[in-house]
C-alpha cells in the first residue's frame, strides 16, 4: 500500500484496499484497542489520521442511524434494504442539492431521519393484530411525535436555506395554494 500522509486526500480512485498482513494486523490492534489497550488506541488514532475515508464513513451518525432504522425495517430482505438505502440517498442529494452548508447537511441528516422513523412506525401501525389499546396508544403517541419532529426538521431546513448566502434564487416552498381550494 502507498504511504500516505495526514491530510492527504483520499478518493475513490486513489485508495488503495490493505493487503492480508495489512488487515491482519489492523484486526489485532482493534483487538487490544477494544481490550483498553492505551498503545493499541494510539495506533488506530494513527491508523486513522493517514485513512480519513475511513473514520469519515463509520463515523457518520446519520449514515449509523439510517443503517439502524433499514435494519428494523427489513431484517433479512436485502433486496428491501438495499432498495430503501438508495430510495434515501436519493432523497439526501435531492434535498442537499448542490449546497456545501454544514448546517444544511446536518439538517438534510435530520429530515431524512425523520422521515424514516414516520415511515418505519407508519408500517408498525399497519400491522395491528393482537395489539391492546395500552400499545395503540403509545404507538399513536410515538406517531405524533414522529410527525412533529419530521416537520419541525423539514420547517428548519427551510428556514435556513432562507438566510444562507446564496440562496436568495431559491423558489418558496408552497405546501398549500389558497387559489386551489378558495
Amino acid at each position: 500500500m502507498a504511504e500516505k500522509r495526514k491530510g492527504d486526500v483520499v478518493t475513490e480512485s486513489t485508495y488503495q484496499m490493505p493487503n492480508a498482513e495489512e488487515i491482519k494486523s489492523l484486526n489485532q490492534c482493534l483487538a487490544r484497542a477494544n481490550a483498553g489497550s492505551m498503545d493499541a488506541i494510539l495506533q488506530l488514532r494513527s491508523f486513522l489520521d493517514v485513512n480519513p475515508q475511513i473514520w469519515q464513513k463509520l463515523g457518520d451518525a446519520a449514515l449509523v442511524a439510517d443503517q439502524a432504522w433499514i435494519n428494523q425495517m427489513f431484517k433479512g430482505n436485502t433486496l428491501a434494504a438495499e432498495s430503501l438505502q438508495r430510495v434515501i440517498d436519493n432523497l439526501r442529494s435531492k434535498l442537499l442539492g448542490e449546497s456545501e452548508s454544514m448546517v444544511e447537511k446536518m439538517l438534510v441528516d435530520t429530515v431524512v431521519s425523520t422521515w424514516l422513523e414516520l415511515h418505519y412506525l407508519r408500517s408498525v401501525d399497519a400491522d395491528n393484530t393482537n395489539r391492546t389499546s395500552t400499545l395503540n396508544s403509545e404507538l399513536l403517541k410515538r406517531l405524533e411525535s414522529a410527525q412533529r419532529r419530521h416537520s419541525t426538521a423539514m420547517r428548519d431546513l427551510v428556514q435556513i436555506r432562507k438566510l444562507l448566502p446564496g440562496n436568495a434564487t431559491l423558489a418558496p416552498l408552497r405546501i398549500f395554494s389558497p387559489s386551489k381550494y378558495g
